[in-house]
């Protein structure tokens, strides 16, 4: 009988309980989304530097379990918050207190085990859908990552079942400590209690120290090596929670003091605020962190992309080189877009090359020349005197794009008197620039298949074609481009899931005070501007520490000579982010709107 009551109670408050479980089903799957890699070691540890990113693999699970665990608690509250007063009306009937306990516990675990089998299949298919789409934009292979992997899905489900079970006891446990008064007068009760100003700058002070100890961490990566992680993940965090409970409510207090308070109903939107302080603190920390995970991950992610690229234009201008002149050869490279075709004609005799001088006087070979002075290679057009000289980087330069069978040949630089008196057959050396080898892979990868053909692929290893390089680069990257941009998009999703959860949460109670504004004749449109400046608050200072928290935590990768131009690549990335994010913004303004304000104007 109890539980009939207790499911009509459920049926009769539906919506709140579908954004609980919304939000606690995306949760496990963006968890399980991370698993995926993080528990496949073989993966993880594919590369060269393997071993250091399951290091960093293991304190990004701390980290994110930290971030869960705070999650799942502010689910769990809000659960009991919305059932506070039915268990009081039971036990104001005569239910028996352990009855009700075992009823909580039972709704609770509940909640848990459907929330966590339904979020790890949206996860596999989060998964699924999102690797392929990376794969096929980055356009790489990966070796031994799978979508659906058993351990990521069993630690998924242990991790939610213990953190549930613990709720759960915590519920039962306040439930017993709570007289039946109090339970069913609950939801008129505010958590906001009068901050002392000493507490406030002292929480202040040491968020700030902490913060600052753990970007000094991280910039002191060479010296203290995989230490200024952990470091850095210990003060960040709770500088940020810190950071946030003073400033935060330091900041609602001025607003309240100041004549801006004043105008229109902004008393109204720092009530608002202050009415849910302790709840956003929390959330807030969480999506901060969050913020600076995933658009951290996406710029490293992007910056491995583009380091590819440049790293393989420092080897040569020149993305083919191939003496073939086979018509399907032609036929590949005629298809190529924004192209540079330049072909020199020689003539080999034993271990000598013979190549005419004119033609290099005509079109002088080019090659790459980097200086201490700027990171970017200069390209540099080759004198044939230097070219005459095995000493110097312009022969050795063009004597790596030969034939990978006759790299080892001396080369000569005849007049075309001379070049007509050698009698062979004329070969020609066709060497292809392009502008952007990203643009141009999969024109490019036709060419490469075609060589790998003709040569050989233990040949083709030895070429010195710069898309050589690119493919090697790929193959070596293709793990980090990856698992960057896909760890950000599961982030992104993640902290846009629990601020607009968060702030849906609440409309229930909400609206009955915008209800309340609109009997007494407020105007709709400044109800949507409290929403708005309520709603961008929100948005807005995680945002802006989470930028911080990225703009010194790129020292780990730059320091650490892991990436080079990291804060250009931010740059833009930051802007792609932050335009997606006002876009959840926005959709969590109109939702909350939709919500909370009357459709009907009372009459004044």
């Amino acid at each position: 009988m109890l539980f009939k009551i207790s499911l009509s109670g459920v049926k009769a408050r539906w919506k709140d309980y579908l954004i609980l479980f919304s939000g606690m089903i995306m949760t496990v799957a963006i968890f399980y989304m991370f698993e995926a890699i993080s528990t496949n070691n073989k993966f993880t540890t594919a590369t060269s530097v393997g071993q250091n990113a399951k290091f960093v693999f293991i304190f990004g699970s701390i980290l994110l379990a930290i971030i869960t665990l705070v999650y799942v608690f502010y689910a769990n509250s809000f659960l009991m918050s919305m059932r506070k007063h039915d268990y009081g009306l039971f036990m104001m009937l005569g239910a028996k207190s352990s009855k009700i306990s075992f009823l909580i516990i039972i709704e609770t675990l509940a909640v848990g085990f459907l929330s966590a089998l339904i979020g790890i299949i949206l996860g596999l298919g989060l998964t699924k859908a999102i690797s392929g789409l990376l794969m096929n934009q980055l356009q790489i292979s990966l070796k031994y990552f799978t979508a659906i992997y058993p351990p990521a899905i069993l630690t998924t489900l242990i991790l939610f079942m213990i953190l549930f079970v613990i709720a759960g006891a915590l519920n039962a446990w306040t439930f017993r400590r709570t007289s039946a008064l109090a339970l069913l007068h609950a939801e008129d009760r505010t958590a906001w209690k009068k901050p002392k100003s000493v507490i406030l700058w002292s929480e202040a002070i040491v968020g700030v120290l902490l913060l600052a100890g753990g970007y000094y961490a991280l910039y002191q990566v060479r010296s203290l090596m995989l230490m200024s992680i952990v470091i850095g993940l210990v003060t960040i965090v709770l500088g940020t929670y810190l950071t946030f409970n003073s400033f935060f409510v330091m900041l609602l207090e001025m607003l309240q003091k100041s004549t801006l308070s004043q105008k229109g109903i902004n008393e109204f939107t720092i009530a608002q605020l202050k009415f849910r302080i302790r709840d956003l603190t929390k959330i807030l920390s969480v999506v901060s962190l969050l913020f600076a995970l995933a658009l951290g991950a996406i710029t490293v992610g992007i910056g491995f992309k583009n380091s590819v690229s440049k790293l393989a234009d420092a080897n040569t201008p020149y993305a083919i080189s191939t003496v073939s002149q086979s018509s399907k050869m032609n036929s590949l490279i005629n298809k190529l877009d924004d192209k540079t075709v330049i072909r020199y004609q020689h003539k080999t005799v034993g271990k000598t090359i013979y190549y005419r001088a004119d033609d290099f006087q005509k079109t002088p070979v080019k090659y790459t020349h980097l200086t201490q002075k700027s990171s970017e290679p200069i390209i540099i057009k080759s004198r044939l005197k230097d070219l005459k000289n095995p000493s110097t980087s312009a022969y050795q330069s063009f004597s790596r794009l030969q034939d990978p069978k006759q790299q080892s040949y001396q080369l000569k630089f005849v007049s075309p008197a001379a070049f007509n008196r050698i009698n062979r057959p004329i070969q020609m050396l066709t060497l292809i620039h392009v502008k952007n080898l990203d643009a141009q892979y999969r024109s490019l990868k036709a060419i490469y298949d075609l060589q790998n053909q003709e040569l050989g692929s233990n040949m083709l290893l030895m070429s010195g074609e710069s898309f050589m390089v690119y493919m090697q680069l790929k193959s070596l990257f293709a793990s980090f481009e990856f698992m960057g941009i896909f760890l950000g998009i599961a982030f992104l999703a993640m902290l846009a899931s629990c601020l607009m959860f968060k702030i849906l949460s609440g409309a229930g109670s909400d609206k009955a005070r915008f209800e309340m504004l609109n009997k007494i004749g407020t105007r709709k449109w400044l109800l949507k501007k409290s929403i708005m400046l309520q709603i961008l608050g929100l948005f807005a200072l995680p945002a802006i520490l989470g930028l911080i928290d990225v703009a010194f935590g790129l020292q780990l990768f730059t320091r650490g000579n892991l990436l080079s131009n990291a804060y250009q690549t931010f740059s833009y990335s930051a802007i792609g982010f932050l335009v997606v994010y006002l876009i959840y913004y926005a959709a969590t303004v109109l939702i909350y709107t939709r919500i909370v304000i009357p459709k009907i104007r009372a009459e004044k």
